[in-house]
C-alpha cells in the first residue's frame, strides 16, 4: 500500500471541504473515462460541471486522443452544455504540431498513427508520408526493398495507429537509425486503451517500446505523461502557481504522473481504467493521487453539501 494518505473527496468535513475547494482555481481534465466512456456518457457530469464553473473554476481539457476531430468533441462537449473552444483542448497531435512549429521543423515526416491524427499535422502545413498498410507478399526481400525507400525522413511520429503492421515498424526503424538526426515523436504512449468497465485494449506504448528498443533512441513525448508535455501546458494556459491547479484522470501511469510533473494537484476518478486497489498498492509516489473520487459527479455532491 502506498505510503501516502488519499482521501475520497465526500469523505472530507465540511472545513477541509472548503479549504480543498479554495486550494485550486483550475481544474484540468482527462476525457475518456473521467468525463465519458468511448461508448457511453458518466452520469452527473454535466451537473457537476455546471457546479464547478458556478464555484468560479476554469476548466480545461487535455486529452491522449487525437483519434477524434475537434467536431467530434465539440459534439460531445455540448452534450454537457458546454461550448468547447479550440483553445480550451490539447491532444497529442496538436501539441506535436506545437513542438514541430516552435522547433522550426521543416522536412517530410514518416506517421504512424490515424487518418485523424495525419490531417491535423497536414492542415498545419507538414508534408507526410505513411504506409504501407496493404498486405505484402510474406518475403524479406520484397518487403525491406518496400520499406527501405531512402525517403529524407526528418521525423518519426507514433501514437495510435488501427492498422500497425510489422512493415510499419520496420520503416520507422530504418528511417531513425540512418539518420541520428531525424526526431523520434511521440503521442499517446498508453500501454492500455480504456474502452468500457472491464475492457482494455492494448496500447501504442507497446509499439514504441519496440522502436525504441530496436534504435536505442528515447522518443520525445507529446502526450500525457511525457515531460516535454507538462512544460508546454504551463506555458499555453499561462499557469504561475501549478499548485492552484487540479488535474482529474482516470488512470494512474498517464494521468496522475502527468499532474505530478506538472506540479498540479492530483486526483484519480474511479469511472475508468484504475480501481481503488491499484491506487493503494502504487508504489511510485508520482503515481499516487492526492485525492480520489468514485466519479466527476462527486463534486456537485461535494459543493451543494
Amino acid at each position: 500500500m502506498s505510503s501516502k494518505q488519499i482521501r475520497h473527496i465526500l469523505q472530507l468535513s465540511p472545513i477541509e471541504r472548503k479549504q480543498f475547494l479554495d486550494s485550486f482555481d483550475y481544474v484540468m481534465f482527462d476525457c475518456d473515462g473521467v468525463l465519458w466512456t468511448v461508448f457511453e456518457s458518466i452520469r452527473g457530469v454535466q451537473h457537476a460541471l455546471d457546479a464547478l464553473r458556478c464555484a468560479g473554476k476554469t476548466l480545461r481539457y487535455i486529452t491522449n486522443n487525437s483519434v477524434r476531430p475537434f467536431a467530434s468533441y465539440a459534439t460531445q462537449f455540448r452534450s454537457l452544455g458546454i461550448d468547447l473552444r479550440p483553445e480550451d483542448i490539447v491532444h497529442p497531435a496538436l501539441s506535436i504540431v506545437r513542438y514541430l512549429k516552435r522547433s522550426h521543423f521543416q522536412g517530410l515526416i514518416y506517421c504512424l498513427a490515424t487518418e485523424n491524427f495525419k490531417n491535423v499535422l497536414l492542415q498545419a502545413g507538414f508534408d507526410l508520408i505513411d504506409g504501407p498498410t496493404e498486405p505484402m507478399e510474406e518475403s524479406f526481400r520484397k518487403i525491406i526493398a518496400t520499406v527501405n525507400d531512402k525517403a529524407p525522413v526528418g521525423a518519426v511520429i507514433i501514437d495510435v495507429d488501427f492498422n500497425m503492421n510489422y512493415p510499419k515498424l520496420m520503416r520507422a526503424e530504418f528511417y531513425l537509425k540512418r539518420d541520428p538526426n531525424c526526431l523520434l515523436l511521440a503521442g499517446a504512449t498508453d500501454r492500455a486503451l480504456h474502452v468500457r468497465p472491464g475492457m482494455n485494449v492494448i496500447g501504442p506504448g507497446d509499439f514504441l517500446d519496440i522502436l525504441e528498443s530496436a534504435t536505442g533512441r528515447s522518443a520525445i513525448i507529446l502526450g500525457k505523461p511525457g515531460p516535454q508535455l507538462a512544460e508546454q501546458v504551463i506555458s499555453i494556459y499561462g499557469i504561475e502557481d501549478p499548485r492552484r491547479v487540479l488535474f482529474v484522470g482516470d488512470m494512474l501511469r498517464q494521468d496522475i504522473a502527468f499532474g505530478a510533473r506538472c506540479g498540479f494537484q492530483r486526483m484519480l476518478v474511479l469511472s475508468g481504467g484504475a480501481t481503488v486497489e491499484q491506487m493503494l498498492a502504487e508504489g511510485d509516489q508520482e503515481c499516487v493521487p492526492d485525492y480520489y473520487a468514485d466519479s466527476v459527479a462527486d463534486f456537485a455532491k461535494l459543493i451543494e453539501g
